[in-house]
């Protein structure tokens, strides 16, 4: 198993950027690589994969230099399967107690730390060639957990979801977290959800766990990373859509002039 290249950037107190793809394509997934993304997040919860089609995009990510993660659906059934896969992290969303967190931490760590089973045949311990007591602990010190903030729940209870040893990360979803607060007319900018997501950040300064959150914009990277989450995700849907709205409106003279 590689060091994970994203922790240790964390722990260096740089900035991690990654993109969340929802559908099946290994080729974006190598360009995403290749273009600087620290990680790529390959999105189960949403995304239509099946089990082949996630462990492809792990392959490509690999290949292209950057870090895989994915994210597992709801009811945190499918930590296993990502990790024997190959996944170097997890992204799980709707964690809104410590005892949610520290259920995931269990399932994605081997024993003696959590009760993950352990197959020595999977391609995370190279089909058996890796497998052993130094895999196990490695896979322990290298898989990075990000539970998600996405509830009122959550919030009121960040203290304690922070505590837990193995959380990473917890990350702010602005959209769930607006929609669940009952500002989904107003979105992540209504007020209260500001003073949410403010809340989070000052109690991951109070613990010293990092506080990641999702943007929609390249100016927003910066700006969520001056407001101290340095580590941001963007989903890949509005990237294309900014730049082929870029192309288009470019090619359209009227488009120009509005």
């Amino acid at each position: 198993m590689m060091p994970n290249m994203v922790k240790q950037k964390l722990k260096n107190g740089q900035c991690a950027t990654g993109c969340f793809i929802g559908f099946h394509s290994p080729s974006v997934v190598e360009i995403l690589g290749h273009a600087g993304f620290d990680f790529v997040v390959i999105d189960n919860e949403h995304g239509p994969f099946s089990w082949g089609e996630v462990e492809e995009m792990i392959r490509a990510a690999e290949l292209a230099g950057t870090v895989p993660i994915v994210r597992v659906a709801y009811d945190k059934s499918d930590i296993q399967k990502a990790l024997d896969r190959g996944a170097m992290g997890l992204h799980v969303p709707m964690v809104n107690t410590k005892e949610e967190a520290e259920e995931v931490v269990q399932k994605a760590k081997y024993p003696p730390v959590g009760r993950r089973g352990t197959a020595y045949s999977c391609r995370s311990a190279q089909y058996g060639k890796g497998g052993g007591a130094a895999y196990l602990q490695q896979s322990n010190e290298e898989i990075l957990i990000a539970v998600h903030i996405e509830t009122p729940e959550a919030v009121d209870h960040i203290d304690e979801i922070m505590s837990v040893p193995g959380i990473d990360i917890c990350y702010i979803g602005p959209t769930d977290l607006s929609v669940t607060m009952g500002y989904s007319a107003e979105g992540p900018e209504h007020p209260e959800v500001q003073q949410a997501m403010d809340r989070v950040m000052a109690a991951g300064r109070k613990h010293g766990v990092t506080v990641g959150i999702q943007v929609a914009s390249a100016p927003a990277v910066t700006q969520k990373q001056q407001w101290g989450a340095p580590y941001i995700g963007i989903a890949i849907t509005p990237v294309l859509y900014n730049a082929l709205g870029e192309v288009v409106k470019a090619g359209n003279p009227l488009s120009r002039s509005k």
